[in-house]
């Protein structure tokens, strides 16, 4: 991945960012001088703050000192405020799991190495590793209802204004506008994001729950959709936790083992106009197996390999090449196109940065997530 320049206001505008939601991009910077700030890794996060920290008010005194919590500019760092309801923060255990799906990310960085430092913090609630002084118990709410507004104001409450330039923001919460969704970040690109897998609606989440979730709507902050570069959702060549079929169970491995990460593989387009079942995925699909929609509307997973043969109209054979199927359940015919979405990633999305890079948002109305009656009937 090209490292991209970060923006930032000169003046103390920097400290002045959007909440989340329906106005999560940063506010209007009140100075229109903007200097282009070195950026080696690419990260949004200059140099300068990865190496002496962010004075976010200009007054001489570091407010976010980033290489005190291990930044490095040479190297690409995420970092993730998490609030939480009570009883609804992830384990150790799985947060120890999201720190792995990004330090073995596929992505090249200046100083030799591969992945990403995702740097999470919980406060005290689970030990010096996720202490980074951040991280707060709110008050439970079974319903963030309407969630942009309820979530502005406990980021607003809860997260310190100087932090808003280098970590994005999340909520462990119970659910959220009167739904069952797993989860919710409000645009595309953001900072801002919410994990909504609580007992109002009997998720029972597990830690498979709640990494595939946490990392699903991370995704979007940094960028990607259901489908990829697009909405459209359960494309059975979108190897990814992005694309529903995933999110909960992890994407499958041909080998047996999951996956709990964003693709780095895209495999060839499939025409449901004509898909071709004696190609399956490609070579490309050699390491996975995979799931897809039969015309009946259920569900169906390769026993072996997606680089074989797959039955995409389910009427007991492979051997179709030209025979229409609705094979993402959308009930259409579409191409679908896969994507690698490590190579795609947006850093620096909302007010992170600076938020002085306009970005075009994909709006929360588009934003409709997994719903505990789809994952049901998925798994």
């Amino acid at each position: 991945m090209r490292p991209r320049p970060a923006l930032f206001a000169v003046l103390t505008s920097l400290a002045v960012a959007a909440l989340a939601g329906s106005h999560a991009a940063a506010a209007p910077v009140t100075d229109t001088t903007v200097v282009a700030a070195t950026d080696t890794d690419g990260d949004s996060l200059p140099d300068a703050w990865e190496t002496n920290g962010y004075d976010a008010n200009g007054d001489g005194v570091v407010d976010v000192d980033l290489p005190a919590m291990g930044a490095n500019p040479k190297k690409k760092d995420l970092f993730v405020e998490m609030d939480y309801m009570s009883g609804r923060l992830a384990s150790t255990a799985a947060l120890d799991r999201i720190v792995q799906v990004f330090s073995t990310a596929p992505v090249s960085n200046p100083d030799g190495s591969t992945g990403i430092t995702i740097h999470l913090d919980a406060g005290a609630a689970r030990g010096t590793k996720y202490d980074l002084g951040g991280g707060n118990e709110v008050a439970y709410d079974d319903d963030l209802n309407p969630s942009a507004t309820q979530t502005n104001a406990l980021k607003a409450a809860n997260f310190a204004t100087a932090r808003k330039a280098v970590f994005h923001y999340m909520l462990w919460g119970d659910s959220y506008d009167g739904g069952c969704s797993s989860g919710q970040a409000f645009n595309i690109p953001n900072d801002t994001f919410i994990v909504t897998v609580g007992q109002k609606c009997n998720w029972n989440a597990t830690d498979d729950t709640n990494v595939g979730t946490f990392v699903h709507e991370l995704g979007h902050n940094l960028g990607l959709q259901h489908g990829g570069a697009d909405g459209l959702n359960y494309k059975p060549n979108y190897l990814s936790v992005m694309n529903y079929s995933f999110q909960l169970g992890g994407v499958l491995k041909s080998d047996g083992t999951k996956y709990w990460g964003y693709s780095n593989v895209q495999p060839t387009s499939i025409n449901e106009a004509r898909p071709d079942e004696t190609a399956g995925l490609g070579s490309l699909g050699a390491g996975y197996r995979t799931s897809w929609k039969c015309p009946d509307g259920k569900t169906r997973t390769t026993t072996g390999a997606a680089n074989q043969p797959i039955d995409w109209n389910c009427d007991g054979d492979t051997s179709d090449t030209t025979t229409a199927a609705d094979i993402n359940g959308d009930k259409t015919t579409s191409v679908l196109i896969a994507q690698n979405n490590w190579a795609n990633l947006v850093f620096g999305g909302g007010a992170v940065g600076g938020g002085t890079e306009p970005r075009t948002k994909t709006p929360a109305s588009e934003l409709r997530e997994l719903t505990h009656e789809e994952a049901l009937a998925l798994h």
